[in-house]
């Protein structure tokens, strides 16, 4: 019967099979019914009950697609074409990208809209962070150039916003290549300065050693070396696929081995370096806690004793200097290890959703039957998706390291800087321009 009537228009097909069951089975009540009349009815009973696409065969083609359908450019009558065996049926397909149609009407749309605005303010206060950095002369050295970079490395992150804000489909429906490069490339830069950071503290307060001051070439070409070769490999393996979120990125077959395995060899070390220098810090606080109690104890017994001598004191005046850039690192590591998290425990959700035909297809019939809608279908597809709440943090961490960078390095000092600068420049054009006036003077 599937083969016959497989050219038809499934609601024709569903009225037939309508027709054909209130024939065929007694109504449920009458005597003599037996128990497969409680299968049927409510079928019959309900008006918008939906399509059965696993009865159409491959190569019907519905005259127009319902709202939100697109018509499918490759399907054709009595061929089994189609743009996507996931998103397309009878011809008609949901449009790029389908993740807005997984959950509530606007939800996605909106969300992703304010993690942009939120990337688009971290590029902005990011490169006004850069630019400060490379001008302001007493930011051009050690430890401050490592600040220099990691504000470069998270403007290039967020400088990605610019191709792809108010038309996210831009980057999430044409693989863009050349923005996921500098997505692949800056995401592992920001984690390589952010882990040279980490190492620069935890010499300087755990060993007393300067150990980077002069070796900037070195941290180069790793920090930026290592991300180059990462985006070289997945460029050349051909990788770079939208799957899922905001931005286009590497194929989700291949994302771990390419893109989060190198990442976590670069962040897992680093963190634990991080938490082992916080915990030297706090020993120390507290030995330091234990001696200013011991030397009051002795200045109230004998004001002829000394008191004893404060050790370690380059650890609190390290903290005391580079706390701020402690604090970033921690933000900066925190946030990757966030995201992966996500990643690793929810992408797989996406996978098997796709390759699951009957949860795609229960989706799609309820898309596609006579009152359906994206709202009241949500709920087949609410348990195989990532949940939106935890998407939507994962987006939003990783869419605020630039207001981070600003909000902690963008101090009272960096402002006397920059007003001393603009005075300095001033004094010196307006002495450059009497110089000049009075030469023409005197040349009179």
């Amino acid at each position: 019967m599937s083969r016959l009537l497989g050219t038809v228009a499934p609601s024709c097909v569903d009225a037939y099979y309508r027709y054909s069951c209130s024939l065929a089975y007694p109504k449920c009540g009458e005597n003599g019914a037996d128990a497969s009349c409680n299968a049927v009815a409510p079928q019959i009973d309900n008006p918008n009950a939906y399509y059965n696409l696993s009865a159409v065969t491959p190569g019907f083609v519905m005259a127009e697609c319902p709202a939100p359908f697109l018509k499918d450019p490759v399907a054709k009558i009595g061929s089994p074409a189609t743009t996507s065996d996931i998103y397309c049926r009878a011809g008609c397909c949901i449009p790029c990208p389908a993740q807005n149609y997984f959950y509530p009407e606007g939800w996605a749309q909106n969300g992703f809209l304010a993690t942009d605005i939120l990337r688009f303010i971290s590029s902005i206060v990011s490169f006004f962070m850069l630019v400060s950095y490379l001008i302001l002369p007493d930011k051009r050295r050690h430890p401050s150039l490592l600040i220099l970079n990691v504000s470069a490395s998270i403007f290039l992150f967020s400088m990605v916003v610019y191709f792809s804000i108010g038309n996210p489909q831009k980057l999430q429906c044409a693989n863009a290549v050349e923005v996921s490069a500098i997505l692949i490339f800056s995401s592992l830069s920001t984690c390589c300065w952010s882990a040279a950071l980490i190492m620069n503290l935890h010499l300087h307060t755990v060993w007393n050693s300067n150990f980077f001051t002069h070796r900037y070439g070195i941290l180069n070409v790793l920090c930026w070396g290592y991300p180059a070769v990462i985006m070289a490999v997945s460029l050349g393996l051909q990788q770079i696929k939208f799957e899922f979120a905001n931005l286009c990125l590497i194929s989700v077959d291949h994302i771990f081995e390419i893109f989060f395995y190198p990442m976590a060899a670069v962040v897992c070390p680093a963190f634990i370096i991080h938490i082992s220098t916080f915990f030297y810090i706090a020993k120390i606080a507290f030995q330091e806690g234990i001696q200013s109690d011991m030397s009051q104890s002795m200045s109230r017994g004998s004001m002829t004793n000394p008191s004893p001598a404060r050790t370690h004191k380059h650890v609190i005046t390290a903290v005391q200097i580079q706390w701020r850039a402690l604090l970033l690192a921690f933000l900066a590591c925190g946030t990757v290890v966030f995201y992966w998290i996500f990643y690793f425990t929810q992408i797989h959700r996406v996978v098997s959703f796709e390759k699951d035909r009957s949860i795609t297809n229960h989706w799609l019939e309820c898309m596609l039957s006579p009152g359906g809608h994206q709202n009241s279908c949500v709920y087949i597809i609410r348990d195989h998706l990532p949940p939106y709440g935890f998407m939507m943090a994962a987006e939003t961490l990783v869419s605020t390291q630039g207001i981070w960078l600003f909000v902690i390095f963008g101090k009272h000092s960096l402002w006397r800087e920059w007003n001393d600068l603009i005075y300095d420049l001033r004094v010196r054009f307006n002495s450059k321009r009497m110089e000049k006036n009075g030469e023409q003077f005197f040349a009179l």
